[in-house]
């Protein structure tokens, strides 16, 4: 007897501690819901489950079932997928080795559903876990992230001009026309610049050398004086002819 209850919790450590069961146990005590895939037997067809996606169930239990499988225990509803519905009730039963894709959202649920017994699981041969009421489920706690604070820049005020009295404010009114953009112009051709001939010289006349006048020889006095003379007999002789 006591070598049995020593197997069973040997058994039940290295269960509830493989990668495939630990986070449905922790979902099992904390009360979280969780969403996985199912894919049920499909032979024979009195017993086949359709396969699809389990959302949000509430799993309440975890054992090993009559036949010797492990198995949870999970309240479901719309729009999780089922076969026979659930119009009756939302309890089932899930193989974990039929379960793939399992995860645990940070949802928790405080209802107790209908038909919800506490303590071990009736239809189970074994319940390893079962979901505890008595005490707050642990949560995680969520990290805000802090608001990011964007430097302020200094606006510095506009300077008003002092007030005129008699003088209405005018209102600065911006334009909104778009401003006419400047086509390039053609540079002005810049003529060459012709330099002024020299003024032309007139050729000089080349003057030819004129002849000295010959200067006159001066009479001498004497000369003169016999010429006097002379001119006066004429005279006389005229006279003396009349």
């Amino acid at each position: 007897m006591l070598n049995n209850i020593i197997f069973e919790i040997l058994e039940e450590q290295s269960v509830l501690k493989t990668t495939r069961t630990k986070p449905i146990v922790d979902a099992i005590k904390n009360r979280k819901k969780i969403t996985f895939y199912y894919s049920g037997p499909r032979k024979p067809k009195k017993d086949s489950v359709k396969a699809g996606y389990r959302v949000k169930a509430e799993a309440v239990a975890l054992g090993l079932s009559k036949k010797g499988n492990l198995v949870m225990r999970a309240y479901v509803q719309p729009p999780s997928t089922s076969k026979k519905g659930f119009a009756k009730h939302g309890w089932r039963t899930f193989m974990l080795s039929r379960m793939s894709g399992t995860n645990v959202t940070d949802e928790i649920f405080n209802e107790k559903r209908p038909g919800y017994k506490e303590g071990p699981d009736g239809g189970l041969s074994v319940t390893y876990v079962t979901t505890d009421w008595t005490k707050q489920p642990e949560t995680k706690k969520i990290k805000k992230p802090e608001p990011k604070v964007e430097p302020t820049t200094t606006v510095k005020p506009p300077i008003e001009k002092p007030e005129v009295k008699g003088e209405k404010p005018q209102l600065q009114v911006k334009s909104t026309e778009p401003k006419p953009t400047e086509l390039p112009q053609p540079k002005p051709e810049v003529k060459p610049t012709r330099t002024p001939e020299p003024p032309k010289e007139e050729p000089k006349s080349t003057e030819l050398p004129q002849p000295k006048p010959e200067d006159k020889p001066v009479q001498n006095p004497e000369d003169k004086e016999d010429n006097n003379l002379q001119e006066n007999l004429k005279r006389i002789k005229s006279l003396m002819l009349l």
